[in-house]
């Protein structure tokens, strides 16, 4: 039985495109020009913003769930703060770049690459879809591994948490422990689409909320410095 021309173009096509994504799309590198302004903390990613949460005596309050524990979430000992979670798509940058500037060093969280799934099959068309889902506190989050980069600067520790999926975290990192790293600049690349989490102390106020898309090293998604004057 021979194909009508029209589907053989379609799947054609089809292939194509999914050459291109995996090929081509997913390694563009973009030119970004950080925002030079005192206290500023950038996008580490290009995405969607999921959920904005106080962080309170090191945990995070989910409902309908455990509170979550954000020493094991990110491996940051985190009294008072903020944990904002973007969720990179797989038509966004896959880089992952320093939210502020300071001294690196990093953390790495093994976890299981067969754990559960980190949101269910309709959590996750809501997301990509552009609709807010929430994904923290699902049974998958503390189970993936995970590497935290941790940039001690001014105004005190901001940490960056790649989340891994099915088959591990799949990231390629560059900040290296000690180094100074100036905001804006590549800290990875993320070989898949994938959860990047953003922890800050009390000192930081979110300008972003859940179903906001931002763009890495360009939109300021927190500011420091209300404490300090």
């Amino acid at each position: 039985m021979r194909l009508p021309r029209r589907l053989l173009l379609l799947a054609a096509l089809g292939g194509a495109a999914a050459w291109y994504l995996q090929n081509v799309l997913r390694f563009r590198d973009p030119v970004r020009v950080p925002l030079s302004q005192a206290g500023a903390v950038l996008s580490p990613a290009d995405g969607l913003v999921t959920f904005v949460r106080r962080i309170q005596d090191g945990r995070v309050e989910v409902e309908s769930s455990a509170a979550v524990d954000i020493p094991n979430l990110t491996g940051m000992e985190v009294g008072e703060g903020w944990l904002l979670g973007l969720l990179v798509g797989p038509l966004d940058v896959r880089y992952v770049y320093a939210p502020v500037g300071g001294v690196a060093r990093t953390v790495h969280l093994g976890g299981s690459q067969g754990s559960a799934p980190l949101a269910q099959a309709l959590t996750t068309a809501r997301l990509l879809t552009g609709r807010p889902a929430g994904v923290l506190g699902r049974p998958g989050l503390t189970g993936k591994e995970r590497h935290t980069t941790i940039l001690s600067g001014k105004y005190g520790d901001a940490g960056v948490t790649l989340v891994g999926g099915r088959s591990g975290l799949g990231a390629v990192t560059y900040a290296r422990p000690g180094a100074e790293v100036r905001a804006g600049h590549k800290l990875a690349f993320l070989e898949g689409s994938g959860l990047v989490l953003l922890t800050l102390p009390l000192a930081a106020v979110p300008l972003v909320s859940v179903g906001d898309r931002v763009t890495g090293a360009e939109t300021v998604a927190a500011l420091f410095g209300w404490l300090f004057g």
